[in-house]
């Protein structure tokens, strides 16, 4: 029997995706809960918790012990509450007794770092640490037009492009839609507002790329991943993420909307189209790898790949803990594979497969 725990840092969070999980378990394989990370007594390490009852298929309180396999969908903030559950997932991930699915990645800067030397150095934007204002207008002597991202971030939240023209400095942001601008006309002032922002948050900043399509809408290329019951990487599906017209961000949590990649392709022409699809195969192919071989083991990834007006693939963005809105809009069918994944690669781990190859789940 799998003891299957499914975490987050809260019961709102991923309801209905856990519930859907649950209710594919097989019973006499899987007991399955869910549980946040403050909810574990750090002496009895009982968990304060629910079990999904398989009869009534909903979920009832419970208190149990720590399952021995976990599926981490905690998403942390820059608050106290979110430093407290960082440190009791580490602490669980240092357990001999339990495996994680995915142990998930580090940040930005930290995945960066490993990219930036690999292979894939040429599909990997520059980007440099920013530790203060006068560090950003600096860069900009060499940029003019740079992005300016959180290290720990998702969602496009915290993202600010920044434009420089002589004494006048320009830093756009964009929250559901709606472009947001502020205008300085002198170093001083523009290096003090960003020396508060680089207080509250960790910065990087990379060149400005034009990741717009004909429209000058922002768009990139959303591919999910997942390893199988083989423990081989396959793609589950590819999508387009676009923006507004004239924004900076093409994702979903901006207001971004969602486009069918086999359409964005069939605008191009035959020789694009191969090249893009032979560049995309070579990242797809060599990404997870690169990472595993830096980072402890992974089970799923989201990765976001810009495209450029001379048709130059960019590697954004690569997520351990992906969303799959972008995919399931697009392929409704997928949604059964997707809530059978975690329990079979959870029975890949637990090397229950090779005995229950047949057994329907």
């Amino acid at each position: 029997m799998i003891s299957f725990g499914m975490m987050s840092r809260s019961f709102n969070i991923e309801r209905t995706y856990f519930t859907e999980i649950a209710k594919r378990a097989n019973p006499d394989i899987f007991t399955c809960y869910r549980f946040a990370p403050a909810k574990i007594h750090p002496i009895t390490e009982m968990v304060a918790g629910e079990k999904f009852d398989h009869e009534k298929e909903k979920w009832v309180k419970a208190e149990f012990l720590l399952p021995k396999v976990i599926y981490d969908r905690c998403f942390y903030a820059n608050d106290h509450e979110s430093k407290q559950s960082m440190a009791i997932v580490k602490w669980l991930k240092n357990r001999e007794d339990i495996t994680f699915l995915g142990n998930g990645l580090p940040n930005k800067w930290s995945i960066y770092e490993v990219l930036s030397r690999s292979a894939l150095a040429p599909y990997i934007p520059e980007t440099i640490l920013v530790p203060s204002g006068k560090a950003v207008i600096v860069q900009l002597k060499k940029w003019s037009t740079a992005i300016l991202k959180p290290v720990f971030g998702s969602g496009g939240a915290g993202i600010y492009k920044i434009k420089n023209s002589g004494r006048k400095f320009t830093i756009l942001a964009e929250a559901d839609g709606r472009l947001s601008e502020k205008v300085f006309l002198s170093t001083s002032e523009t290096e003090a507002w960003l020396d508060r922002l680089c207080s509250k948050n960790e910065y990087m900043m990379q060149p400005y790329l034009e990741l717009s399509d004909s429209h000058n809408c922002p768009f990139d290329i959303r591919v999910l991943l997942q390893k199988d019951r083989g423990d081989k990487w396959i793609m589950r599906g590819k999508g387009i993420r676009r923006g507004h017209k004239d924004g900076i961000l093409s994702n979903l949590a901006a207001g971004g909307e969602i486009q069918a990649f086999e359409d964005y392709a069939g605008s191009l022409d035959f020789r694009t189209r191969k090249f893009l699809s032979l560049e995309l195969e070579e990242i797809l192919s060599m990404l997870p790898g690169i990472l595993e071989a830096s980072f402890p083991r992974l089970f799923e990834l989201g990765i976001d790949i810009g495209v450029s007006k001379d048709k130059a693939l960019w590697v954004l963005d690569t997520n351990s803990k992906p969303g799959r809105k972008v995919i399931t809009s697009l392929n409704p069918d997928l949604k059964e594979i997707l809530y059978k994944a975690p329990l079979e690669y959870a029975m890949t781990l637990s090397e229950i497969l090779p005995e229950r190859e047949g057994q329907h789940l």
